[in-house]
């Protein structure tokens, strides 16, 4: 028994030891701060976002195909969204495998899951992580309230800001064993508008 003991006492403490390290590195990366780097082959319904660029913003229903894509209740979006984290605190950030999901107040944009270590080190160290997007957006153009919102928001003529919600659902992994968090976390950031189009400009 005692043989025993002296077995699971070392493994225990370095369990503990693990799960500590990783909280600690992932409550650094909650105050790191978020930018998109680029946005690459961005695809609305198989239409290059770049042709539906206009001095005015961006017009999702302008071309027939992509009118005929929403009203067959269809609006696939292709993209790769390249997200650079900046970690300007003293302890250095990091996150194994995790959930996530991007919200603007209760809607949901995206959902999915990234199956890579991110590490961050401190003071100014920065990381690009590259998120694939593939989701219909069709629910959520054809609300007339949210049709109005996107236009409004994506019209250059003015300046305006949206919060945007991530949710991450990381994962701890001890040795072989990987224990899921049990709930999402929220990190809540600005984004703005004329941010937001000049990447895609810049990038497609």
């Amino acid at each position: 028994m005692k043989k025993y003991l002296l077995f699971l006492i070392p493994s225990l403490l370095l369990y503990a030891c693990g799960v500590k390290e990783q909280a600690e590195q992932l409550q650094a990366l909650e105050k790191c701060t978020y930018e998109i780097a680029s946005a690459d082959s961005v695809y609305i319904a198989g239409t290059d976002i770049n042709t539906l660029l206009t001095p005015e913003g961006l017009n999702l229903l302008q071309t027939p195909k992509l009118a005929f894509s929403y009203l067959q209740q269809k609006m696939p979006v292709k993209a790769v969204l390249n997200l650079k984290i900046t970690n300007n605190g003293t302890e250095e950030a990091g996150i194994n495998q995790f959930e996530y999901k991007v919200m603007i107040k209760e809607t949901q944009l995206l959902s999915g899951f990234i199956n890579q270590k991110i590490s961050v080190s401190a003071n100014g160290g920065t990381s690009i992580v590259p998120v694939k997007v593939d989701r219909d957006i069709y629910a959520l153009i054809s609300d007339a309230g949210n049709q109005q919102a996107i236009s409004n928001f994506l019209n250059t003529n003015s300046e305006k800001n949206v919060v945007i919600i991530f949710k991450i659902k990381p994962a701890f992994i001890i040795g072989t064993e990987v224990i899921q968090y049990p709930d999402y976390i929220s990190i809540t950031r600005e984004v703005k508008n004329t941010t937001l189009l000049a990447y895609l400009k810049k990038n497609n």
